[in-house]
Order: C-alpha cells, then sequence, then structure tokens
C-alpha cells in the first residue's frame, strides 16, 4: 500500500516546498524528515548594493558606531514531519524543528568602540513546533487544490544569551541566533499542483502572520510573505528533476529588546532584519521503487539567491539546501 501514496497526484514536489501533497486515504499516515541548511557570507549589503567600511561604521548602528559586522552566518534547522489522514479531504500534521545557528564576526576598521561580540556566536536547541491541518479544494485526476491553516507554538527560546546562563542580567545573543520567533504565529498557505504525462507543476502562496505584538523579551518578527511556482519532468519512471521560483518578503523586526543586549553590531539593531528576496531552485526527487526501500521519497534542492533588496545592513545570501525523506504507511 504505502508506495502509493505518493503517486496520487503523481507529482514530486521540490525539497523545499512545504504542505505541497495531502494524502487520499482515511487512515493513513506519513513520517518524514525535512533538513534544510542557509549560509550567509561576503559583503555587507544596503539595499541592493554593497556598502562600504565608512558607511557601516558611521550609520549601520544608527547613531552608534558599529564595532564589529558578520562574516559568516550559518544556520541548520532539522524537523519532524508526522501527517495524518482522518478523511479523503482533511490532512493534519505536526512539525518539530531543531535548529542550530553559527555566527562568527569581524571587526570594523577604524572602529574606537569596543566590540562586544568577540569573534562570534552559536545557539542551538528546539525551535517553534509547527501544526497544520490542511483541507482538500479541488480534486480531478490532473489538478488539485488545498488549503493550509497552519499555527507554531513559540516552543524555541529566545532568551539565549551570550554566556550561555540563564541569569536575567546576562547579554542576549542578537535577534537572528534566537531559536524561535516567541510568538504564536498563524501560517496559511494555498497550493496548486498540476500534471500531464510526464510534466508536472504548481504554486503555492503561504504566509506567517504574528498573532502577538510581542514576544516575552520585547519583539516580534516581521511578518512574512512567499509565492513560488515550480515545473517538474519525470526523466525516469523514479527519478524527476525540478525547477522553481521563488519571492519571499519579510517585514521588519517590531519593538526590541527589554534585556540587556549589545549595541555594537549591525544585528544588534531591528531596523537590519527582513526584506524582499527572488531565487531560484533546482531539484532532484527519487521514489524507490524496490528492495528494501520500496516506497521511501528522496528530495533534495539547492536554492541560489538571484536578487536581494535588505532593509538596513545585512549580510549578502549564498544560498540554501532543502532536502526532505518520506514515509507513508
Amino acid at each position: 500500500q504505502g508506495h502509493h501514496i505518493h503517486h496520487n497526484h503523481g507529482a514530486p514536489l521540490p525539497a523545499g516546498v512545504m504542505y505541497g501533497h495531502m494524502m487520499n486515504t482515511p487512515g493513513e499516515l506519513m513520517v518524514g524528515y525535512r533538513y534544510m541548511y542557509a549560509n550567509q557570507t561576503g559583503a555587507i549589503y544596503r539595499g541592493s548594493h554593497a556598502v562600504n567600511d565608512t558607511s557601516l561604521l558611521h550609520v549601520a548602528c544608527g547613531s552608534n558606531e558599529c564595532a564589529s559586522r558578520p562574516s559568516e552566518m550559518s544556520m541548520n534547522m532539522h524537523t519532524l514531519d508526522i501527517m495524518y489522514a482522518p478523511t479523503d479531504w482533511l490532512n493534519l500534521m505536526l512539525m518539530p524543528q531543531i535548529m542550530d545557528m553559527k555566527m562568527s564576526l569581524s571587526e570594523i576598521p577604524g572602529s574606537t568602540t569596543e566590540n562586544e561580540h568577540g569573534s562570534g556566536h552559536s545557539s542551538g536547541g528546539l525551535g517553534d513546533t509547527i501544526m497544520a491541518a490542511m483541507f482538500k479544494v479541488f480534486d480531478t485526476p490532473n489538478h488539485h487544490l488545498h488549503l493550509g491553516l497552519g499555527v507554531s507554538a513559540p516552543t524555541g527560546d529566545v532568551e539565549v544569551t551570550v554566556d550561555g546562563r540563564d541569569s536575567p542580567d546576562s547579554e542576549l545573543q542578537d535577534y537572528g541566533m534566537q531559536l524561535g520567533s516567541g510568538t504564536w504565529d498563524f501560517r496559511p498557505s494555498l497550493t496548486y499542483t498540476g500534471q500531464f504525462d510526464n510534466w508536472s507543476w504548481g504554486a503555492q502562496l503561504s504566509g506567517i502572520k504574528r498573532m502577538q505584538d510581542e514576544n516575552r523579551v520585547g519583539y516580534a518578527l516581521g511578518d512574512v510573505f512567499q509565492s513560488t511556482a515550480w515545473g517538474s519532468y519525470k526523466v525516469l519512471d523514479w527519478l524527476s528533476t525540478s525547477i522553481r521560483g521563488i519571492y519571499t518578503e519579510q517585514g521588519a523586526i517590531k519593538g526590541q529588546f527589554n534585556r540587556a543586549h549589545s549595541l555594537t553590531s549591525t544585528v544588534d539593531y531591528t531596523t537590519n532584519y527582513g526584506g524582499k528576496f527572488w531565487d531560484v531552485g533546482f531539484g532532484i526527487h527519487a521514489t524507490i521503487p524496490e528492495g528494501p526501500l520500496t516506497g521511501h521519497n528522496f528530495s533534495v534542492e539547492w536554492v541560489q539567491p538571484v536578487a536581494d533588496n535588505f532593509n538596513g545592513y545585512q549580510l549578502e545570501r549564498e544560498g540554501s539546501l532543502n532536502a526532505t525523506w518520506t514515509f507513508g504507511f
């Protein structure tokens, strides 16, 4: 039974698409693992242009002088996907996440301010937990539309400190190194998929709406809107390739830390978060047809930045890797 699940809509999805397909058979259960790696390194940009050290020194930290700037930032995110179909028109999903982040900093030449960050930070642990329901809206053999309504619970720590201690006078790490949003977030999505012969395609609109004005340390991340569309071609019975375009818009952070935190680097200022981003993804998907791994699905996708329009001063994006494994039974 299990290995037919992904052929309901026949169309494999790019690895980076979440909430992308539904199971049709009541009682079906699917488990999966989703991995994402994202990296930023290179120049500091303001809007869509690289900036020099003088501009960083005197402008990027508001009225203060900047002492340091990020030189590399990386994130690993591990998500467990558990999906259940109580009926043929409703699927329920639970997705706990584990985060792991590292940031290296370099001093800005000419700075007279003491750099409070040292050479960098790292953080890791449980991220936010997503719970979602997906409802079938329209379904024919070649076209399918469904609506996703999800929330994420603020299970990720937003009080990760520089010294690792949990004391109220310990300095907090910057906003980007915290493990979750700290707020309850609404996550709606609308997904269309279609297929004909060896071709398949799809499009999705999704968003994240913060349902609280601030978290317990005084801020709320910006809302997110994303639109994506993809096409996929089946090269072999069990192997397909995909290409995908992605547009993402993220608002600036509202509020700011109400606890001790550094003010010596670009990452310490809420104006230096969010923006508009354009990407292209290249993917492959394999469904194992026989042997002990029959019915297991593997997907990998590289997402390459094409254009950025950052809010404030931020580190250039290098790209991200998505990988997924799923199995239904």
